[in-house]
């Protein structure tokens, strides 16, 4: 972390009910890290909560990251009659698993004086400074092609949706990615080979908790954010209730 740059750091046991006395930052982003991959539709119902919560000032913007377990998902373009789980966001069909950095924005654009594609092309720029630290050459894209690329592969989806104020959903940057996963899928609406990793374009792994943390300062920088909380493993139950901050 860079010299000067103030960091709260807060860890807390996975999944516990117990009441937390803890000193509350406002006025700061959060940022919510899981360390082990996550089921998708208790986080969907958390990201929900933090978008009300967020509409009524309850708590600041946030931002979470983290892994999922296999999980396919639908934006609301798809028209398909399949059981893929539905869900808010702009979009088509993809697929979310290990090996896969995911993020979710709960952005108050308001308060922000942004738009969606303000946030957009914020997200794409924090994705686009990543790579590049890894030597991964890759280009923004808007539109049907919403996300980041190399060359004329996907490495990256992006697809937000808005409730009041505030944005919820967000990003999948392919990481370690089982590819053949998009097989089963239109992903993005697009053939299942336009997809691409990081571990494909270099051939060779890369530790996802290192790439996390490089794409945490590059969502610093673009967001302007100097200072922040950061709470691990959080309850999703406790923190959507107001348990925690």
């Amino acid at each position: 972390m860079k010299a000067g740059h103030k960091t709260i750091d807060k860890s807390y046991m996975h999944v516990s009910l117990i009441f937390y006395s803890i000193i509350i930052f406002m006025n700061m982003p959060d940022f919510i890290i899981f360390e082990t991959p996550m089921e998708y539709k208790p986080v969907l119902y958390f990201q929900r909560k933090l978008v009300d919560l967020r509409n009524n000032d309850k708590i600041d913007d946030t931002f979470i990251f983290l892994e999922h377990n296999d999980v396919y998902t639908a934006g609301v373009h798809y028209r398909g009659n399949d059981d893929i789980i539905r869900v808010e966001r702009g979009g088509y069909e993809t697929y979310h698993g290990p090996g896969q950095l995911v993020v979710y924005f709960i952005i108050n654009l308001r308060e922000r004086k942004m738009n969606a594609l303000d946030l957009i092309k914020k997200i794409q720029n924090s994705v686009v400074n990543t790579l590049k630290y890894y030597n991964i050459e890759s280009y923004p894209m808007l539109n049907e092609k919403t996300g980041v690329w190399h060359e004329d592969r996907k490495i990256c989806s992006i697809g937000i949706a808005i409730r009041g104020f505030s944005t919820f959903h967000g990003m999948a940057l392919n990481v370690n990615t089982d590819l053949s996963k998009f097989n089963r899928i239109m992903p993005c609406n697009f053939s299942p080979d336009i997809m691409t990793s990081m571990e494909r374009i270099s051939g060779r792994p890369f530790n996802i908790n290192s790439v996390r943390e490089r794409l945490i300062q590059s969502i610093e920088k673009e967001f302007d954010i100097k200072e922040k909380n950061i709470y691990k493993n959080v309850d999703l139950v406790g923190y959507g209730n107001g348990l925690l901050p």
